[in-house]
């Protein structure tokens, strides 16, 4: 089951593409959900087209088919999970039925993908970031997460897998910041964001807003690393105000975006022919632990790694001034296997057998109570809701009518293309041939009412701005919807901008609340827009 991700066109590396190509020609079912058209659409056997934007209320719906007809794993379930009755009790409201009018599926389809996963085992779930970009991210994870956890798929071959733990964890330094200072970190209402299991960060429209207007303190100077901040942050003029009044900006890059013309410094970034690292491949049958080994040595540039070590060294931190070497030989002492760096770097790479089930050996899950969480304590404990539920986003026709009047059509961005990552690429010439506009999908009876031809530049209107991108026809996506591509911006174009104001979606996004009241996150999907012809 893919879940708002088509991994044929993006992933975080290359061998994700790899193992969905061949997953897709081998696996015996596959269900889509996705609200528009892309490979894995046409191959699956069940398309869930969904609203954009209602994906927690969808997988609720399966929840409660699945308890509700008993089709979850019981011996499993009763073992090896925590909370199961107040779960059933919990979804019994989300029937399909209840789902159907918020995700624009059918009961009936909605009832046959929740049977199909549900009977299918070994069974896999992969989902993109497009679940996260709504303010209920994490009771949409979780209530997504939790479809392998009832019906057993977890840890077993062909289902979720843990990896077997090669690289010991990084230092994220939690003690290094006086409690005092770490209450002013900027979001720290929201605590699994700020402070959570899995070390803090900050909250980026929290960043933004102190950059703009010093609320609660101002933040002098801002470091970028191999982000196009302009293209890839929510509410693009805003970050541009924000970037133009912090007083230093320095960007690390390979070439000069709109946002590195706007830096006081640009450092050249190192390629990885320049880099000294370690590499986890975990997408074969068994984990490969290797070296990256620097070959050559570029003009100045340097790693994003040594920039670091070297500013802490010059601020004498008292954390942070190990050098790379001393922090791979640190991550790999840890690991489950053991390995030397220098060993390491002599024999090339390291081979870790793959282990099934186990937390059967270990007699527990990593977590408070040993068990899977279909309830969970740690969010209990922060004082948020342990269970998902359902919430609709703050902008669409069901909660603000009165803007859908203005702006009918639902907006979805962010989907890729094979020729780019994310802002990248765009002034490689044969990438461009490949894909030249930017381009927005449109159905062609929504595009006739409109006027529109295919192929006919448009504006995109939303509350915040407009851009203009390519019209697209596709008879597969739901005439309500629309879905512009993301990160668009023109190297070819000589002002210091580089045409990013054209194109960029990320004009027309918001980064204002509601937020996701544990992780901070906000609606980028699903916004209300409309679209029109641009006159000659």
């Amino acid at each position: 089951m893919y879940w708002g991700h088509n991994p044929l066109n993006s992933g975080p590396d290359g061998e994700t593409r790899f193992a969905s190509r061949e997953n897709l020609s081998t696996a015996r079912h596959v269900i889509a959900v996705d609200p528009r058209e892309n490979e894995i659409t046409k191959r699956a056997d069940i398309w869930l087209r969904l609203r954009p934007g209602t994906d927690d209320a969808l997988a609720l719906a399966m929840l409660h088919t699945i308890i509700e007809e008993k089709l979850y794993d019981a011996p499993f379930v009763e073992r090896w999970t925590f909370g199961f009755e107040a779960l059933a009790e919990r979804v019994r409201q989300y029937s399909p039925e209840w789902a159907e009018p918020i995700t624009w599926v059918s009961a009936d389809k909605i009832r046959a993908a929740a049977r199909l996963w549900a009977a299918a085992k070994p069974a896999q779930l992969e989902w993109g970031c497009a679940i996260e970009h709504t303010p209920n991210t994490i009771q949409t994870v979780r209530a997504i997460a939790l479809l392998p956890a009832l019906t057993g798929n977890i840890d077993i071959p062909g289902g979720w897998v843990f990896g077997p733990d090669s690289l010991g964890r990084f230092d994220v330094l939690p003690d290094a910041v006086a409690p005092d200072v770490m209450a002013k970190i900027l979001g720290a209402e929201f605590k699994l964001l700020t402070g959570g299991p899995g070390g803090s960060a900050a909250h980026i429209p929290a960043v933004i807003k102190a950059m703009r207007e010093g609320v609660p303190y101002p933040v002098r100077a801002f470091i970028v690393f191999g982000n196009n901040a302009l293209t890839t942050y929510a509410n693009a003029k805003e970050t541009q105000e924000a970037l133009e009044r912090v007083e230093f900006l320095t960007v690390t890059d390979f070439f000069m975006t709109p946002t590195a013309e706007m830096a006081d410094i640009v450092l050249p970034a190192c390629a990885w022919p320049e880099i000294e690292g370690l590499h986890l491949a975990p997408f074969w049958s068994e984990y490969v632990v290797g070296p990256i080994q620097k070959a050559v040595q570029v003009a100045e540039r340097r790693s994003d790694p040594d920039i670091l070590v070297d500013l802490a060294r010059r601020l004498n931190l008292q954390f942070g001034q190990e050098s790379s070497d001393d922090v791979y030989a640190t991550q790999l002492a840890r690991g489950s296997h053991p390995v030397d760096w220098d060993e390491l770097k002599q024999s090339g790479s390291v081979v870790v057998p793959f282990e099934y089930h186990k937390h059967e050996a270990r007699g527990r899950f990593e977590t408070p109570t040993g068990k899977i969480e279909l309830y969970c304590t740690t969010l209990e404990d922060m004082g948020y809701d342990p269970l998902p539920y359902y919430e609709e986003p703050p902008e669409s026709p069901v909660s603000a009518p009165e803007i859908a009047r203005d702006f009918p059509l639902v907006l979805t961005t962010g989907h890729r293309s094979p020729f780019y990552f994310h802002s990248e690429g765009r002034q490689i010439r044969r990438l461009r041939k490949g894909h030249k506009d930017p381009r927005i999908e449109i159905h062609p009876d929504t595009a006739a009412n409109l006027g529109i031809a295919d192929g006919e530049w448009v504006w995109i209107e939303t509350l915040r701005g407009r851009v203009r991108q390519r019209a697209k026809y596709s008879a597969a996506i739901d005439p309500r919807v629309v879905a512009a591509e993301h990160g668009w911006w023109f190297p070819e174009n000589t002002s210091p901008d580089h045409g990013v104001w054209e194109s960029n979606i990320n004009v027309l996004t918001n980064n204002r609340g509601p937020y996701d009241p544990a992780m901070g996150t906000y609606q980028l999907r699903g916004l209300l827009c409309r679209v029109s012809k641009i006159a000659e």
